[in-house]
């Protein structure tokens, strides 16, 4: 079997959205597909050699000029959103055009490949519908995020792209329509594209996101010694997914358990935006709070099952979304300490998980004070554990040969 992959993001990438396709095109290796991978060099923080070596693979990086800038760009933050900014509004369907259409053309010239597997996002992808006789029933397009549902529900800021959104719709339409088969992690995503008929029921699979079993496998690890509360990935500039109800609560906390604060720690791994900064001056929380970088693959992993509690952030205008860290705090087996909607998929996720018993709304600080608390005693009596069988649905020994075979017939099961 010859399997094309079309993702814009792949380790060793430290993107969130890396980790699924790796996942993926290494089952389908041990299967024995040959496997050809388009991507980018998005995330990568300097050439780096690949991580996954196979005869059978080969991994194509492609490049655009507004990737270069925007990466080009990063010293100067001012200048980084501008151009960002700028290339989102005036960019249709979105940022990754040029990118996509490199990587459109490949899937050409390359010939026929027995199954090819596209992952949104970019909605760039979705343009493959527009090639002649590219895009057929051998074609999987898996939505790790939405595109149409959630521009309706969180509108743009660019005038342009809000008058462009039903030609965004009716490309999506059009090129689902032509796929084998449509994967989303989430379910309230997969019944958005159903409900706003972008997509044929019968043509869906929710398969969601979930961790590797042979990471979280290995010999146990010892957790270090201080409280930290750890949070990997990026907090949103438009507010949305925002760090200040847990600082407030974290404060909060420490305000009325100030013995506590000598051993507190809130490490955050990732992109730390500027606008945050203002919120530790203001709750006076600079001491206890360590930025860093984000890390590599295999440093993530480690730095998971190390931690004492694991932080999750859901907002109510990401309802659509599965955010990919979740399963791999589940593989982990530490606490999460989550602000998630009440009534959303993802504190859903986590009752089912068993692993709700530190979940708090998404605004609510005096629940995060509470929950912060407990963890606190639990911490101090040696007691701070997370994870249990029910985890297991998540794991990459369940949901993998369910997405292999989706692969391999070339539509839902």
């Amino acid at each position: 079997m010859r399997l094309l992959v079309l993702t814009h993001t792949f380790p060793p990438s430290t993107h969130a959205n890396a980790k699924r396709p790796f996942y993926i095109v290494r089952a389908c290796l041990e299967a024995g597909w040959q496997v050809d991978v388009v991507t980018s060099p998005l995330g990568l923080a300097e050439p780096s050699p690949e991580c996954l070596a196979h005869p059978a693979l080969r991994v194509l990086r492609l490049d655009d000029p507004l990737g270069r800038l925007l990466r080009r760009s990063r010293a100067n933050p001012a200048l980084f959103r501008l151009l960002a900014l700028a290339a989102a509004g005036l960019l249709w369907p979105d940022t990754s055009r040029g990118w996509a259409q490199k990587a459109l053309r490949i899937a050409v010239q390359q010939g026929r490949y027995d199954r090819s597997l596209a992952f949104i996002l970019p909605a760039s992808l979705l343009l493959s519908g527009r090639v002649p006789g590219l895009v057929n029933s051998t074609w999987t397009f898996d939505y790790q995020e939405p595109v149409t549902p959630q521009q309706r529900r969180l509108r743009r800021r660019s005038p342009l792209q809000r008058v462009g959104l039903p030609r965004l719709a009716a490309l999506e339409r059009q090129t689902l329509a032509r796929a084998g088969c449509v994967v989303f992690t989430a379910e309230t995503n997969r019944q958005a594209y159903i409900a706003e008929g972008l997509v044929n029921p019968n043509a869906t699979a929710h398969i969601p996101y979930f961790f590797d079993a042979a990471a979280f496998a290995g010999p146990a690890v010892t957790v270090r010694p201080d409280f930290e509360i750890v949070y990997f990935g990026t907090f949103d500039w438009r507010g949305a997914r925002s760090p200040e109800t847990f600082l407030r609560a974290l404060a909060g906390f420490l305000a009325q358990t100030p013995e506590a604060r000598a051993r507190t720690r809130f490490i955050f791994y990732g992109t730390w935006l500027p606008d945050h900064t203002r919120l530790l001056d203001e709750l006076r929380l600079r001491d206890v709070v360590a930025l860093h970088p984000p890390l590599a693959y295999a440093d993530y992993l480690r730095a998971l099952r190390e931690s004492q509690v694991l932080l999750l952030v859901v907002a109510s205008a990401h309802a659509l979304f599965m955010p990919s860290k979740i399963v791999d705090y589940f593989g982990a087996g530490r606490p999460i300490l989550a602000f998630v909607p009440r009534q959303s998929e993802m504190r859903h996720v986590l009752d089912q998980a068993g692993m709700a018993e530190f979940a708090c709304d998404e605004g609510d600080v005096a629940g995060g004070v509470a929950a912060l608390t407990r963890l606190w005693a639990r911490y101090q009596a040696n007691t701070l554990t997370g994870g249990g069988e029910r985890v297991g649905f998540w794991s990459s020994a369940t949901q993998l040969p369910r997405y292999l075979e989706v692969l391999r017939a070339g539509k839902a099961g």
